[in-house]
């Protein structure tokens, strides 16, 4: 089956007439539109968070005893790491919903 659409056990539910169809096609260009969002904004949310833990890490060795500057460097520090667990988290979840929805495992990694 080439497009999208509601198939039942024995029966295939067509579109009335006027209704456009096809949309996004297994393999085509709508679908590697997707999987270059998601891949770019989990790259770009891995590659903030790093750049967040390095600050994190600058202003704990520049924090020279102030405990307010600590406090800050570890809440910073802190909250860096828990958006890397919710990025890693959203990929897991994307890609289960991927899978499940009949998808490749592989859809983030087209070339695998």
């Amino acid at each position: 089956m080439k497009y999208l659409s509601l198939t039942l056990p024995g029966y295939t539910v067509s579109p009335p007439a006027g209704v456009p169809t096809g949309g996004l096609e297994l393999g085509g260009d709508g679908q590697k539109l997707i999987q270059l969002g998601v891949n770019l904004l989990f790259a770009v949310g891995i590659v903030l968070t790093i750049v967040f833990i390095i600050i994190a890490g600058i202003q704990w060795i520049t924090s020279s005893g102030d405990e307010e500057k600590l406090k800050k460097a570890k809440a910073r520090l802190t909250y860096s790491i828990i958006g890397l667990l919710v990025i890693a988290g959203s990929f897991f979840i994307i890609s289960v919903v991927i899978t499940l929805l009949g998808g490749r495992p592989s859809f983030f990694f087209p070339g695998y």
